[in-house]
């Protein structure tokens, strides 16, 4: 466990000296906001600097939602029972190393014996969509031991349905085994939670861009839909070298291991960097006619089964009834934050609401008449 192992680091910063040189592509475990790959996303912002967490600054704006519920938590076997509080993933990042729930890491005998490693899936009140650059950061307890980084890695997998997940490519050029609370170079990592640290007083989080989705299996043949990411997962990689990334030829994938107590990936939390408004069905920033039709067209009332965000079911609940034109109607204020909008085609607010009842009105008579 982090906490535990604390009285570890002195040795491993005497092992590793900060005249190293980062050798690998990728971004630095804290600042690096002009790499191209993965810079860190800072979860705080303010006077005392970005990624800074302190009095004087705030969780960054930037992040516009954050996961609402847990649906799965499978930890692996042995995990210490105080750090399976798996709420504590749910909501804005803190930076309090210790607000985690711990994926646990699986021994090696464990893998050979074919145990899953520990998995946890976040899900969120509003779909995160495929914008412009990274669209999620992971947040877990990484921090820093000289140049290096104390590291627990895990896969990251993003879901429509809660059933299908396409997982993000990942990259890890760490040449060999690292031992038990050993330390990596966080410019060798890739695609992967946990390279970035949150930890006493810095907080990063990992981004992670919807787009190198664009080719996978799950999304081209339509199970994963990366306008309408509902579900985010998290899978440990026990750092044995039996777990691969995504290059080709396939590396073997090395963290510190084994861990105990808190071993294996620590979450703290999952923010969304682009996210749908309520109401706005295509997902342009705003709710406008264009949503208002496509829920127009799409009602059904409580018969109906099946409908998406996109048909303009809001709530989840399968169908397009009143409950899902009230939404909209609550939302439609023409141009919201980050929208591109042409105000030619929104009417007076006045004549939306007209338009609202009387569309309800009909589509009520169409339900009973029909």
């Amino acid at each position: 466990m982090k906490l535990a192992r604390l009285y570890l680091v002195t040795l491993a910063a005497a092992i590793v000296t900060c005249s190293a040189v980062l050798a690998g592509p990728y971004s630095l475990a804290t600042a690096d906001p002009t790499n191209p790959y993965d810079a860190g996303v800072p979860g705080f912002v303010g006077p005392d600097g970005d990624g800074v967490v302190s009095a004087n600054n705030y969780v960054n704006p930037a992040l516009v939602g954050w996961a609402s519920a847990v649906t799965d938590y499978s930890p692996a076997p042995g995990l210490d029972a105080k750090w399976t509080s798996s709420a504590k993933t749910l909501g804005p990042v803190t930076g309090d190393y210790l607000d985690v729930a711990s994926l646990g890491d699986l021994t090696q005998s464990q893998i050979d014996g074919g145990t899953a490693p520990g998995r946890v899936t976040l899900s969120f009140d509003v779909p995160i969509h495929n914008g412009a650059g990274a669209d999620l950061a992971v947040f877990e307890n990484a921090y820093m031991v000289g140049d290096y980084t104390f590291a627990e890695l895990g896969y990251v997998e993003v879901s429509t349905d809660g059933v299908n997940f396409a997982r993000f490519p990942s990259v890890s050029l760490t040449e060999s085994l690292v031992g038990a609370y050993g330390n990596i170079d966080a410019t060798d990592v890739y695609n992967l939670a946990g390279k970035h640290v949150n930890h006493e007083g810095t907080s990063f989080g990992t981004p992670f861009d919807l787009q190198t989705l664009a080719d996978d299996p799950m999304v081209v043949g339509e199970q994963v839909d990366l306008s309408e990411i509902n579900y985010v997962r998290i899978v440990d990689i026990p750092g044995s070298g039996d777990f691969l990334d995504a290059a080709s030829p396939a590396n073997p994938i090395y963290d510190a291991w084994w861990t105990w107590g808190s071993g294996g990936v620590d979450l703290e939390a999952i923010g969304a960097l682009h996210q749908g408004i309520a109401g706005d069905t295509d997902w342009d920033g705003d709710v406008d006619n264009v949503d208002f039709g496509a829920l127009y067209g799409s009602f059904t009332g409580p018969e109906g089964a099946g409908m998406t965000w996109q048909q303009g079911n809001f709530d989840y609940d399968g169908d397009v009834d009143n409950v899902d034109f009230g939404t909209l109607y609550g939302c439609y204020t023409g141009p919201l934050a980050g929208g591109a909008f042409d105000g030619a085609i929104v009417p007076e607010p006045v004549t939306v609401g007209v338009l609202v009842l009387a569309a309800a009105g009909a589509l009520i008579r169409r339900r009973t008449t029909g």
